[in-house]
């Protein structure tokens, strides 16, 4: 696949979902949960002395921690980025995420066996849908993938008008929909190729491109409103892409949260090209390109090392602000 065509030549299938972002408040109690219920891994671990120039953390300039939880490295395998601001103890979460589907018959039996009952939403043969710490609903169905797929199936969000983030998710970003399993009220889309056989299609980079999480937009016909603990979905493409994507948007009208900028550099690695954007509902969609993000991404051996470490750190602070997101939770206005 090459990764010289223009964004109008582009069959998007040299592009990945890669995460969503989350922000938790307990990152204990979180990482239980991620580990010792959905099954997953700690596969990074970051500590940042401020906030993040592309607003990773939200709207904060304090310190704060980066958690990337999965299956497996996110060049194959779709992660959930789990932020914790260490000024802030709460947030109010909106209307605007839906839910993760997960096929993973162990985390089924392990919900059952050990997750405390008020976490438990709806529990029947066929599946059973719970809630994180913080409120995240995850739908994890009793039946297993193929050995080397990823569980992580789904993210749902919900919009409030489905005909318009279609026209702005396929038309505008390329993505393409899943028929089968769309209808009037819902929509279901992806990037790269679905087949039902064990193809490992990958990008000049290496990032897994079939049979890949998709991304469910659910009609709600209201407005979308998306609080303080919004999260952020991410994808990778090829590096040349970035610019185009955000010259599409720019054109149509459509915001801009952050233009085409690079970000990291950490440990010797280049720095990653990265532009923010911002669907009609305001959900926020990062593009990055992959060529210097697959340097990145993989898996750390020493994570949960350094998570624990990260807990050790800097103890909670009783001054927190009970819900964040506004100039007086900014650590500027703090000192």
């Amino acid at each position: 696949m090459s990764s010289e065509t223009s964004l109008q030549e582009s069959t998007s299938d040299d592009r990945r979902f890669l995460h969503f972002t989350m922000k938790i408040t307990d990152r204990l109690a979180t990482k239980k949960f991620f580990c010792n219920i959905l099954g997953m891994k700690i596969l990074r671990h970051e500590e940042m002395d401020s906030g993040c120039s592309a607003r990773c953390n939200g709207d904060f300039d304090s310190p704060w921690s980066k958690t990337m939880a999965g299956y497996g490295n996110e060049n194959s395998f779709f992660a959930l980025e789990l932020n914790y601001n260490y000024d802030v103890q709460g947030y109010e979460y909106g209307n605007d995420f839906s839910s993760v589907t997960i096929y993973n018959r162990q985390a089924v039996s392990n919900a059952r066996q050990y997750l405390d009952k008020k976490f438990i939403e709806i529990d029947n043969k066929q599946s059973i849908t719970i809630h994180s710490p913080d409120g995240h609903r995850f739908i994890l169905i009793d039946e297993d993938v193929q050995p080397g797929d990823d569980p992580v199936r789904c993210l749902s969000l919900n919009v409030s008008n489905l005909k318009t983030s279609i026209d702005y998710y396929t038309r505008l970003l390329k993505m393409k929909i899943n028929e089968n399993e769309s209808n009037d009220n819902h929509i279901k889309l992806y990037y790269g190729l679905k087949t039902t056989q064990q193809s490992k299609v990958k990008t000049k980079s290496g990032f897994l491109v079939d049979n890949q999480c998709q991304l469910e937009l659910i009609e709600v016909k209201h407005s979308i409103d998306r609080g303080t603990g919004y999260g952020r979905k991410a994808f990778s493409c090829p590096k040349n892409d970035v610019e185009l994507i955000e010259n599409v948007i720019e054109k149509e009208g459509h915001d801009i949260l952050i233009p085409a900028m690079e970000l990291g550099g950490f440990l010797g690695f280049n720095k990653e090209k990265i532009v923010i954007l911002s669907d009609p509902d305001g959900h926020e969609i990062c593009f990055v390109g992959e060529e210097n993000y697959f340097k990145g991404c993989e898996a750390d051996p020493d994570a949960e090392k350094k998570f624990y470490k990260g807990l050790e750190n800097k103890p909670d602070d009783p001054n927190k602000y009970l819900i964040g997101e506004d100039k007086s939770t900014k650590q500027q206005d703090k000192q």
